[in-house]
């Protein structure tokens, strides 16, 4: 197999020269491709030589690795690194890291369907796999924004300098369509102007436990009492790997001008094949009574109706919880009755529960 380049877009891909050598070093030694990816650590001088002069023009020659540097197409600047790796019998996994300059500029996905596109042709592929740690939210972004269809996780299937840790595996098929696969969009913010919906990040973990360290907070939903800065941190972990699977969207509430946390708005997509959602929140307590509930609950419910094609999004709230039974109804949510003992509370024991919805004829005549 010869050695050759392929263009894609804005990048350039071009098989390793001993010029990239100071690029390479940098790109393994980043501490996120340390984190996600396993080879030698600290990455040397050394390694990159071997790898560069050694490595990829052996697995060039003997048809069972194809190596490149992403590059970018208009400055020649090494951005990252593509390959495809187990070449035979109509089969390869793809692999890639991207240097911290090129990062959310969409350039890994270029890079990556630009490759998947020559191993179709080229080598007449016909699956094309891929893996990466449990986690790697970035690389999962990635495949899935080109078409990969994640197909599960491989428990302790990959050894990381000596620790077995958890996979997500993934496949792209020649037939396949190269379409986004993610079930959500990696980035969304939905504002009325006076609230501003996000997706959590890291650095929300201690307003978010100050917020939920609170008897009323606890009254009404499962918490852990005390709440702690450990448990806003999974919090956070937990609504990435949610949305990540298309079961949650947990968004963050917060001010539109300012940016301070304000409450949580979470919409269970479960029965999404069926048309049917079910929106949830709450408010931190130095937010309450601004009607944040309920702005909250009327963007996210619309959202799910006229974006994500729902037919009926559902709201429960306890019987006794006369505060959020009003945000619903401000939020645009119509009360239909009450089920009986249908959600338990932090102790166990049966609760009835008022059941609102809103569908999606409510959505299209009425104010965003």
């Amino acid at each position: 197999m010869q050695p050759t380049d392929i263009t894609g877009g804005a990048v350039v891909l071009q098989p390793w020269t001993e010029s990239d050598v100071d690029a390479m070093v940098a790109g393994r030694q980043d501490p996120e491709v340390v984190r996600w990816t396993g080879g030698p650590h600290p990455y040397t001088r050394e390694d990159a030589v071997r790898y560069i002069t050694e490595e990829t023009p052996r697995w060039w020659g003997e048809g069972s690795a194809a190596t490149w540097a992403v590059r970018d197409a208009t400055t020649g600047a090494v951005l990252g690194a593509v390959a495809l790796h187990g070449i035979s019998e109509g089969e390869a996994e793809i692999a890639y890291w991207t240097a911290p300059e090129a990062r959310g500029r969409g350039t890994a996905a270029e890079a990556v369907a630009a490759v998947c596109r020559w191993g179709f042709g080229a080598l007449e592929l016909e699956r094309i796999g891929w893996a990466c740690i449990v986690g790697n939210f970035g690389s999962r972004a990635v495949a899935q924004s080109i078409g990969f269809t994640v197909e599960g996780t491989t428990r302790k299937s990959y050894c990381q300098r000596g620790t077995r840790v958890d996979d997500w595996v993934g496949s792209l098929l020649a037939t396949d369509p190269m379409t986004d696969t993610r079930p959500l969009p990696s980035r969304l913010e939905l504002t009325d102007g006076v609230v501003r919906l996000r997706r959590w990040r890291p650095d929300d973990a201690a307003d978010l436990a100050q917020a939920c360290d609170d008897p009323l907070t606890a009254q009404w939903l499962p918490v852990p009492v005390p709440y702690t800065l450990e448990h806003g941190r999974s919090y956070v972990e937990r609504t990435a790997h949610a949305w990540a699977d298309g079961k949650v969207a947990e968004l963050a509430v917060t001010d539109a001008l300012s940016g301070e946390l304000l409450g949580a708005m979470g919409l269970k997509l479960h029965q999404r094949e069926q048309g049917f959602g079910e929106v949830g929140y709450w408010t931190a307590p130095w937010a309450r009574g601004r009607g944040v509930a309920a702005r909250g609950a009327r963007l996210q419910s619309q959202w799910g109706l006229e974006v994500l094609g729902l037919s009926r999004v559902e709201l429960l709230a306890d019987v006794d919880n006369t505060a959020s039974q009003r945000a619903a109804v401000k939020g645009g949510f119509t009360r239909e009755g009450v089920l009986r003992q249908a959600r338990s509370d932090r102790h166990g024991t049966p609760r009835d529960m008022v059941v609102f919805s809103r569908v999606r004829s409510d959505a299209s005549g009425s104010a965003a």
